[in-house]
């Protein structure tokens, strides 16, 4: 009987992490990702290799991480938001002050001329 042939699973590693290059906030795994045929040895018995466990810590870390990312995005939006509401506010208290400062600079000039058409 021929030795049967073993499979290499270094070669069947690919599956998320290449895919994880293109940029995306999701945060889930596909089932299919995590669990591959190559957890299995010939017995139909689940076989935990060191480099299976690496692959499965990798993916749980990048999924934290683009959890993290996802949480500072949403809190850089609110900040954005934030910092729009008080500029807005600003800009509104401003326009205030010069009608204000418009109507004391005519009320000074009506003051002026009674004053000087008085002296008169």
């Amino acid at each position: 009987m021929p030795p049967k042939k073993q499979k290499n699973p270094s070669v069947n590693i690919s599956s998320s992490l290449e895919e994880s290059e293109e940029f995306s906030l999701e945060t889930t795994v596909p089932t299919e990702d995590i669990s591959s045929s190559d957890e299995r040895d010939r017995t139909g018995t689940q076989k935990v290799t060191r480099q299976l466990l690496e692959r499965k810590e990798l993916l749980h870390n990048l999924q934290l991480l683009k959890i993290e990312m996802s949480q500072k995005n949403l809190i850089i939006d609110n900040m954005k938001v934030d910092h729009l509401t008080k500029t807005e506010e600003l800009e509104e208290r401003l326009n205030v002050a010069l009608h204000q400062k418009q109507v004391l600079a005519l009320r000074l000039d009506s003051q002026l001329q009674l004053t000087q058409d008085e002296s008169r």
